[in-house]
């Protein structure tokens, strides 16, 4: 048996980054970007789509839950979208929407250096509750009353 692709499977696969499962994406949201990639102009990174194709593509009924899954997308830097508009009775009305795929690596960078600024405010925060609760101690008569956020989240 060859391993070789037959003739009618050229071009009919892609590839997706292990590195997809840790950005803490949704299961909706990896779908929708597997089904993104597939669709994909490859030489010009884009791609068109109406939310209720995605859905029927990757099984997901509501429009709410694509438009949520794609803004996860957009939020860690996978894809920019841009609405279009068209004709139709004279009036202007929602098109299908534009997306671009944006490198995969840009992406995961983007998300790491998130992650690094959240750690980054928590440590600080920390320090700061520290620094109150030092003073407090010195100064039992007039202690700081400071509400600092939860920095476990």
């Amino acid at each position: 048996m060859s391993k070789a692709s037959p003739a009618y499977m050229e071009g009919h696969y892609f590839s997706m980054p292990n590195e997809i499962f840790s950005l803490g994406l949704s299961a909706d949201a990896i779908a929708i970007y597997a089904y993104l990639l597939r669709i994909e102009d490859r030489k010009k990174y884009i791609c068109w789509a109406k939310y209720a194709t995605i859905g029927a593509a990757v099984g997901i009924k509501s429009p709410k839950t694509v438009a949520n899954a794609l803004s996860e997308l957009e939020k860690a830097g996978l894809i920019y979208r841009e609405p279009t508009s068209m004709k139709k009775d004279g009036k202007y009305v929602n098109g299908v929407q534009l997306f671009t795929i944006r490198p995969f690596r840009e992406a995961a960078q983007h998300h790491q250096w998130k992650q690094i600024d959240q750690i980054v405010a928590a440590a600080e925060a920390q320090a700061a509750e520290a620094r109150v609760e030092k003073y407090n101690e010195r100064h039992p008569d007039t202690p700081l009353a400071v509400q600092f956020t939860d920095h476990a989240s």
